[in-house]
C-alpha cells in the first residue's frame, strides 16, 4: 500500500500494465487451455510506468490519441483492473462512467439496473429508494425507463449511467468520455452537475478530446502517447501539446515546448510615443509556435489601449500586423493539398486558462492574398473591445493557407502577447455586455 497524504486523492506510482497478444483466436485458445502450447505471448504496453497525483477536490483531465492508453488507465484507477507493476491508491468513494454501458445488464430494464448499479456501489435499499426519484429525475429518458437496456440508444444509455453514478455523492468521479454522445442539453445539464459536485469537494478526474473542456473544467492536465506520459502540468501547456500529438506532421520541427504556468505575464508589451502597444522582434514573444512552417508574424501594433497597456472595455481596438511567407513552399502545399492559394491571418483572445474569448479572421470577412503574386501582407482588425473580467489574457496570431472550409496552418503563434484587460463597469461572468434598465 503506497503512502497517503491528506490532500492526495489520487496517486498513481510507476503503474505499467500489458496484455497478451497472439496473433488468431486459435492461439489464444490454446494458450489458455494448453499453458506453453504456443510459446510466450507478444505483450502490449498499454501504459508505461506512468506516474501522477491528484490533489482533493480538483479536476484532472487525462488527452491523448485514441489508443494511447486513457482507457485502461482510468480503469486501472477504477479497480477494474490490475497493473502488471506499480500501484494505484485511492481515498474516498469512487464513481466512475467509463465504457458506455458498461456495468448495465442488456436484458434488465432501466429501473433494474439502476437498483443493481447502486448496490454495487454501495448504496443500502434504503438509500437508493430515497435517490431514485431524484435519478429518474436527472436521467429524464421517461417510460422507457421500464423498458430492457438493450434497447436504448447511446444516448439514453449515457443518460442513465451519469444519473446513477453522481447520485451516490461520490468523493471522486471519473468520466471518460462518455458524455460526448449526449445531446447539447443534457451536456450542459452534466457538466453543471461536475461543477456543483466540484464546488462540494469532489475530486474529478475527465477524459476528453476537447480541448475547450478540458482547459474550461481542469486545474491540471496530462497527455499519454504510446502509454506513457509526455506532459503534465497547467491546462493549456497540455492541450497544445495534445495537438501536437494530432497533427504530428504540422508540428513536425516547428513546435516549441510552451512553458509550465501561463497565469503570469511572463514579459511587458512595450508602447510607443502614441502609446500604442508595438512588437517589431516577434521573437521576443513568439516562443510557442507550431504549424506547418514556410510563414512568420514580422510586425504588430495594438491602438487603443490606456497608458499601462491595458484593453479598455468599451474602447476602440486597432491590430496591425504584418506577415510574410515563402512563395514557393506555400505553392508546393496547395498542389499537394490541392487548396485554394489565398493565405490570411486571424486573432484570437483568450483567457490565461486559454477559454477563447472571441475571434476573428481575414476568411470569415473573405479578405485574403493570392501568395502566388506577393510574398508579404499587412492586416488591419478594427473591432469594439468586450468589457471583460480585469485581469490577464493572450492574444494568438494565426497564417493559414486556403479558405473557410479547408485549410492548413502555416504559423499558429500560440498565446504569444500577454495582455491586461481592464472593465470600467461591473463585469458578472466572462464579459460585460451595453445595456439598459428603465422603470416604464
Amino acid at each position: 500500500m503506497l503512502q497517503a497524504d491528506s490532500d492526495i486523492a489520487i496517486r498513481v506510482k510507476g503503474v505499467t500494465k500489458s496484455f497478451p497478444m497472439f496473433g488468431s483466436r486459435v492461439k489464444r485458445l490454446a494458450h489458455y487451455a494448453l499453458p506453453g502450447s504456443v510459446g510466450a505471448a507478444e505483450q502490449f504496453v498499454a501504459l508505461d510506468d506512468v506516474s501522477f497525483e491528484v490533489h482533493k477536490g480538483s479536476t484532472f483531465g487525462v488527452m491523448g490519441r485514441n489508443g494511447s492508453g486513457k482507457s485502461t488507465l482510468l480503469q486501472v484507477i477504477a479497480g477494474i483492473l490490475r497493473p502488471n507493476a506499480g500501484g494505484v491508491e485511492v481515498k474516498g468513494r469512487v464513481a466512475a462512467l467509463l465504457e458506455l454501458g458498461s456495468g448495465f445488464n442488456p436484458e434488465f430494464t432501466g429501473l433494474e439496473n439502476i437498483r443493481l448499479n447502486a448496490a454495487l456501489l454501495g448504496l443500502s435499499k434504503k438509500e437508493i429508494d430515497s435517490k431514485l426519484q431524484a435519478i429518474l429525475d436527472f436521467a429524464d429518458i421517461g417510460e422507457h425507463v421500464y423498458d430492457p437496456v438493450r434497447t436504448y440508444s447511446s444516448g439514453m444509455m449515457v443518460r442513465l449511467a451519469f444519473a446513477v453514478q453522481v447520485a451516490i455523492d461520490p468523493d471522486i468521479l471519473i468520466v471518460d468520455e462518455a458524455l460526448a454522445v449526449g445531446d447539447a442539453a443534457f451536456q450542459l445539464k452534466c457538466f453543471r452537475r461536475i461543477e456543483l459536485l466540484k464546488s462540494q469537494g469532489t475530486t474529478i478526474l475527465f477524459v476528453s478530446h476537447s480541448t475547450e473542456q478540458i482547459r474550461s473544467a481542469c486545474d491540471k492536465a496530462l497527455v499519454l502517447e504510446a502509454g506513457k506520459i509526455i506532459f503534465q502540468g497547467d491546462v493549456r501547456g497540455a492541450t497544445v501539446k495534445y495537438l501536437e500529438t494530432i497533427f504530428p506532421e504540422e508540428h513536425a520541427g516547428a513546435f516549441h515546448e510552451v512553458p509550465h504556468e501561463f497565469s503570469s505575464l511572463e514579459k511587458t508589451p512595450i508602447l510607443d510615443e502614441k502609446g500604442d502597444i508595438v512588437i517589431a522582434d516577434i521573437s521576443e514573444f513568439a516562443t510557442k509556435t507550431f504549424g506547418l512552417g514556410g510563414a512568420s508574424l514580422t510586425h504588430l501594433r495594438i491602438s487603443g489601449v490606456d497608458p499601462q497597456g491595458a484593453l479598455i472595455g468599451g474602447s476602440k481596438i486597432s491590430v496591425a500586423a504584418d506577415f510574410q511567407w515563402d512563395q514557393q513552399a506555400a505553392l508546393q502545399i496547395v498542389e499537394k493539398d490541392g487548396i485554394d492559394p489565398n493565405i490570411t491571418l486571424g486573432i484570437t483572445l483568450a483567457t490565461a486558462k486559454g477559454i477563447y474569448i472571441f475571434g476573428m479572421n481575414g476568411f470569415d470577412k473573405d479578405l485574403r492574398v493570392d501568395c502566388r503574386t506577393s510574398d508579404r501582407a499587412t492586416f488591419k482588425f478594427e473591432f469594439e473591445m468586450p468589457s471583460l473580467v480585469d485581469g490577464e489574457y493572450h492574444l494568438s496570431v494565426a497564417i493559414a493557407l486556403g479558405d473557410l472550409a479547408r485549410h492548413v496552418q502555416l504559423r499558429w503563434y500560440d498565446a504569444f502577447l500577454p495582455l491586461r484587460s481592464h472593465s470600467t463597469s461591473a463585469v458578472t461572468g466572462l464579459l460585460g455586455i451595453d445595456w439598459r434598465i428603465d422603470l416604464v
